[in-house]
């Protein structure tokens, strides 16, 4: 079977593997197709903190077909069409005996710590594999684990209805925090440079959008929220600029939840997040978010197309990093069809 790896940064091959053997709890998935993630690119360039190489197999957004399963507790038979949860728990820590799987003290995720699913076959646990329906395209199922990110990040940040959410960066998982606001009943207010994607976004049904280059993003979300500021923010940037100034972008009293991964330790002003008494947390990966993103994407609730920029072919990738790298304003999600 083909397997596209990644030895190092800046390097992608294309190999040949046995197809894997079917392990007690696991299931052999024929793969159809997997999402490339932002993280996949920062993986490339050599700037993903939490990447290990070499990987056999790129990639953690994947769907396909069970082709083979033993007895299993979550009924999973032949045939079932399914999206494949990638961050794989030890079940032994503490944070494991709370559920909090996501948050595992042994955490392994396909395509960062092991083997990940740009392959045509993939083992994957059998408690990770959900079933999608019989009338959903993979293309859409593909937008499932990033959904997730998403909405565990407004869930992690407490969005309530009838709140304002600023979000920080239109990429694709800026897109689904806004969209998981939205379906929480909030009005998020997204925030980026980009104005193509903003735009975007606008044209997708997010209400409020703001090109931080183009003015003060507080003045401009207190005139959104009349004077207040939002009761919470969505942080899916990682960036130093953004993350020193969190404490001006919320109300006494706000929340604020952190998704993108800065590439160095940042400095935050402790002195106004006390003054404010601001919850800070972070949004590590997704937990129990898989059955709710597809139920969503399943009734319509993410414009999945609008969303989805291309699709491409597994020895197409690296052609294809190299110019979302290039040219980041003209891409949000590429789905690799295997």
């Amino acid at each position: 079977m083909k397997v596209l790896c990644i030895e190092k940064p800046g390097q992608l091959e294309l190999k040949e593997f046995s197809k894997p053997e079917l392990q007690p709890g696991q299931a052999i998935i024929k793969m159809e197709m997997c999402g490339i993630c932002g993280s996949d690119v920062t993986a490339y360039r050599g700037v993903n903190p939490t990447m290990k190489y070499p990987i056999n197999g790129l990639g953690h957004e994947g769907v396909g077909v069970v082709v083979e399963v033993g007895e299993n507790p979550e009924g999973l038979k032949v045939g079932d069409r399914v999206a494949l949860e990638p961050y794989v728990p030890c079940l032994k820590c503490h944070m494991c005996a709370e559920e909090r799987w996501n948050n595992c003290a042994d955490l392994h995720v396909c395509g960062v710590h092991k083997d990940g699913m740009m392959a045509e076959y993939f083992l994957h646990p059998t408690r990770q594999c959900f079933k999608i329906p019989d009338d959903m395209s993979f293309l859409h199922a593909a937008l499932v684990e990033p959904f997730t990110i998403g909405l565990h990040g407004a869930t992690r940040a407490r969005v309530k209805a009838g709140e304002h959410v600023v979000v920080f960066g239109a990429g694709v998982i800026g897109l689904m925090a806004s969209f998981a606001c939205i379906n929480y009943g909030a009005t998020p207010i997204l925030v980026d440079i980009i104005q193509e994607r903003l735009d975007e976004a606008k044209e997708m049904g997010v209400p409020y959008v703001f090109n931080s280059k183009e003015g003060n993003v507080e003045d401009y979300l207190k005139e959104v929220t009349n004077g207040k500021l939002p009761e919470a923010m969505i942080d899916c940037t990682g960036a130093p600029a953004i993350l020193g100034k969190m404490h001006d972008y919320v109300c006494h009293g706000g929340r604020i939840a952190l998704i993108g991964w800065p590439h160095d330790p940042v400095l935050i002003n402790t002195v106004r997040l006390m003054q404010k008494e601001i919850d800070v947390v972070p949004s590590r990966n997704s937990n129990k978010k898989f059955p709710e993103a597809i139920q969503l994407i399943h009734d319509g609730k993410l414009p999945v197309d609008a969303l989805t920029t291309r699709t491409c072919k597994l020895d197409e990738v690296e052609t294809v990093i190299q110019d979302m790298i290039k040219n980041p304003a003209n891409y949000l999600k590429v789905v690799v069809e295997i």
